[in-house]
Order: C-alpha cells, then structure tokens, then sequence
C-alpha cells in the first residue's frame, strides 16, 4: 500500500463514490480511500445477496462464507494497523479535542467487531445448511453492520483524516503504508487485494490506477482470475 511520491505541497484529493470527505493538506491517503469505498461495497453486496440467495443452494451460501471471511480480514488488518501505528503516532501529536476523536476511532472498531463475528457465524450456519430464519437473522445483522461501519467510516473521512494532514509529515505516512503492506504480506495482497478495486470504473478506475505503485498493480492483476471466480460464485444472485 506504498504511494507514489507526490511533488506538490497539496495534492488532489481522491474521491470515490459513497465518500464522506477528502480533507485538504499535504498527504495523500487514497489507498485508504480505495480500501474504504471496497468495504461500503462489499458490505453492500453482501446485504443485497442474502435475502435473496436461495436457503438449498450449498455451493453458494460457501461462496459467500468463504468471501465474507476474505472481506472480514481485510477489515481486521485495515483497522489494527490503524490502531497499532496510525493512532498512537498522532496522540503524540495532538490537541486535547483531537485526541477525543481519536480515542472515538479505537471505540468505533470495538463496535464493529461483534458485529463481523455475529455475521462471519451466520455465514457458518448458512453453509452448514440452516434455514429460512437463520437467513433472515444474518441479513438483519449485515443492515447493523452497514449502518454501524458506514458511520465510522464517514467519521474517519472526514475527521480522522484531517488530523491527519495536520499532524503527520509524508514521510510518516509512507512508513505507515510500508508497515501495512509488509503485515498484509505478499500472498494475502495478491489474494484479496482486487477487493480493494472491484466496482472502480471509468474515471474513478484511471485515477486509482494512475496513482497506485506499478507492483501493486501487478499484484493486484496476478490476483484478479482467482478473485472474480470467487466473487461472481458468492455473488451469483446479488441483484446490484
């Protein structure tokens, strides 16, 4: 997740549907931009795929266990490197109001996760050949995710981040993403990292990739067969 150096003082923000905000300043997240508009859309995919997936159809409800678990720990990685490195680098840094922000991101994760378990087991039954009302009860618990992860998204876009690019240098930054991406390792990244651009077209695609390393690309690229074979089986009656 390393960015390419950036020549200007204040470089365009990236923005992508379903976005908060883009705060202004001198370093340029847009990989965390990316990683979030991928799990407001896979959160979405999934939500929309569940009612109508068909409680019998095995090979599917394994698909989409099996996706949710792909999702689930590109979550967990996304939000424990914030708060082992991002977060603590920038209390050293910050105001008394700046800090409650950020004591709120670390509680906002707490939140989340019980979330991710109550749906990662409702996939489990699922596969393991539940029932109408299991069904019912996992697609309840995706809408709370989708409300309660799209909150703390919304917040980190748009006060996070401008902590962000106040307290931080570029070279902070690229530390940052050099720490993420040696923890997410090479295999995992080609793994699940097309999730990351899945649903980018046009214009928003171009300027991600333009931004985004070449290594990554290719990664990203060597990864992609695999993923959509996954993707388009767990996805095979998402009405989206």
């Amino acid at each position: 997740m390393t960015t390419r150096p950036t020549t200007t003082a204040n470089p365009i923000q990236l923005r992508l549907p379903g976005q908060a905000a883009a705060p202004q300043g001198p370093i340029d997240p847009f990989m965390m931009y990316v990683m979030h508009h991928g799990f407001r859309r896979d959160l979405a995919d999934f939500a929309a795929s569940v009612p109508v997936t068909p409680v019998d159809d095995a090979g599917t409800w394994r698909a989409l266990a099996q996706r949710w678990t792909m999702f689930a720990h590109a979550l967990h990685h996304h939000h424990s490197g914030e708060d082992l490195e991002l977060w603590p680098l920038l209390l050293e840094r910050c105001d008394s109001t700046e800090q409650l922000v950020l004591q709120a991101m670390e509680a906002e994760h707490d939140q989340i996760d019980p979330l991710l378990e109550e749906c990662e087991a409702g996939f489990t039954r699922m596969a393991a050949g539940a029932d109408d009302q299991a069904r019912a009860g996992l697609a309840e618990a995706l809408r709370r995710a989708q409300t309660v992860l799209g909150d703390h998204l919304a917040h980190e876009e748009n006060d996070a981040i401008a902590i962000v690019q106040r307290r931080i240098s570029m070279a902070d930054w690229q530390e940052f993403e050099e720490k993420m991406a040696k923890s997410l390792g090479l295999r995992e990244t080609i793994r699940s990292g097309p999730l990351m651009t899945k649903g980018l077209t046009g214009a928003d695609r171009d300027e991600v990739f333009t931004r985004m390393p070449t290594i990554l690309r290719l990664l990203l690229t060597l990864g992609g067969p695999r993923f959509r074979r996954l993707d388009g089986r767990a996805f095979y009656y998402n009405p989206r």
